[in-house]
């Protein structure tokens, strides 16, 4: 009889322990159940572009905020901040990046024999720059490094893209945090991402862009046979993988003005309202781009200043070339007055260190610091469907905020912290 009981308490325990369970992974050293919250104080809170509270409170609690705003209560177990004087923002969101992705292998040259049909084994499309079934979340790595060099500029979300082919499956929403990729992972599938550059593909075909629009356009039209009965016929994993795309935001990386406009033409003929990843020359064609109607994210890459000192080489910088140097850091205020919904992103800069340097250089042409916010904060996070996650301070939102000296867009700010889900 004891021995029954005592059988029976041992199997109670780890029914308990089973239950309290909270994680997938063990602990590696002592659990502790209890609630993180931190306070801080006497801040200014910019909880997004419209709402800002001067000398208030955070609170933040197990990774979240609990409240804001002046006058209220600070838990008696909460670790306290004094942070008189300086500033809370939202910790900014990239709205393209390709942190956390294997690196794309071009391909360096074949055997000198054309190449007609993939060559990938499986059942999946006959064309390798079609790649509807890749997936960033099953890929995503997390790169420590990369991720504190992007959490120092500010940014606490990247939207992950593997920037390979023409239908590039889907993008991942991850946190710039440390830890395992399990919890960096934000969400799974935030969009499904296109472009016309056939990447690692070792086809012969498509060999020009017109080439990558047929190919394109022929894919969204085997993709509707399927759906209605083609199915029956066959299995392709990459057409039913596209289908299934298509309940995701698009975005598609256009390159240029010219091909916005292209990509916006497709999307017309199949009832998709891409969001276009440009180049930042959207203000040469601002007329058209705004009747297209799509949301945009456009880069802070501007030209450098060219040397002339050289008459020789001087001879080689056009018009369109001086023109583009002087008006590039306009284009966000264009896009601003124009009544375009855009997100800005470092993705094309060879250098992160001249983000900031940009920004103010496009406010400086006339971009407003409240679009700015906007721009890096609220926008990309709608764009990836998580308005209720990421983007401000609001209460039940991830704790994703960065401290500063100052206002945000002041040359001589200091981003002290950068707090990533608390």
């Amino acid at each position: 009889m004891h021995r029954i009981s005592t059988l029976l308490l041992v199997f109670l325990g780890v029914i308990s322990s089973g239950l309290k369970a909270q994680e997938t992974f063990p602990v590696n050293g002592t659990t502790d159940p209890r609630h993180t919250t931190f306070a801080f104080t006497g801040v200014k809170i910019v909880v997004d572009e419209n709402i800002t509270l001067d000398s208030a409170t955070l609170l933040v609690r197990d990774g979240r905020v609990l409240n804001s705003g002046k006058g209220i209560s600070v838990p008696s177990d909460a670790v306290v901040f004094d942070l008189k004087g300086k500033c809370i923002y939202p910790s900014l969101v990239e709205s393209f990046s390709d942190y956390g992705m294997p690196e794309v292998k071009r391909p360096s040259g074949g055997d000198g024999f054309p190449q007609f049909l993939s060559n990938t084994k499986g059942a999946y499309n006959w064309n390798q720059a079609v790649r509807a079934e890749f997936d960033a979340y099953r890929n995503f790595t997390a790169e420590p490094k990369k991720a504190e060099e992007l959490r120092k500029l500010g940014f606490g979300t990247v939207l992950s893209v593997y920037r390979d082919g023409i239908v590039r499956g889907t993008a991942a929403a991850t946190l710039l945090g440390e830890g395992k990729e399990n919890d960096l992972i934000l969400r799974d599938r935030a969009a499904a991402v296109y472009s016309f550059d056939k990447g690692s593909s070792t086809q012969d075909y498509p060999s020009s862009l017109m080439g990558s629009i047929a190919l394109l356009r022929q894919t969204y039209y085997d993709a509707q046979w399927y759906m209605n009965g083609g199915y029956k016929k066959e299995f392709n994993i990459t057409l039913d993988a596209f289908n299934k795309l298509q309940k995701l935001p698009q975005i598609f990386d256009a390159g240029d003005k010219q091909n916005e406009l292209r990509a916006n033409r497709i999307g017309e003929e199949f009832g998709v309202r891409y969001i276009l990843k440009g180049a930042g020359d959207e203000y040469e064609r601002i007329n058209e781009i705004k009747a297209a109607g799509n949301s945009l994210i456009v880069p802070v890459a501007f030209p450098d200043a060219y040397d002339t000192g050289d008459p020789y080489d001087a001879l080689n910088i056009t018009y369109h070339m001086m023109k583009s140097w002087e008006l590039a850091p306009g284009n966000p205020s264009a896009l601003e007055k124009a009544g375009i919904n855009f997100a800005l992103t470092a993705s094309d800069l060879k250098n992160k260190a001249e983000f900031w340097k940009n920004i103010r250089k496009a406010i400086d042409n006339g971009l407003t610091e409240k679009q700015a916010l906007k721009s890096l904060t609220v926008i990309p996070a709608a764009m990836m469907g998580l308005s209720d996650q990421i983007g401000a301070l609001r209460t039940g939102m991830l704790a994703n905020f960065i401290i500063t000296s100052k206002s945000l867009f002041d040359k001589d700010n200091v981003i002290y912290e950068n707090w990533v889900k608390g």
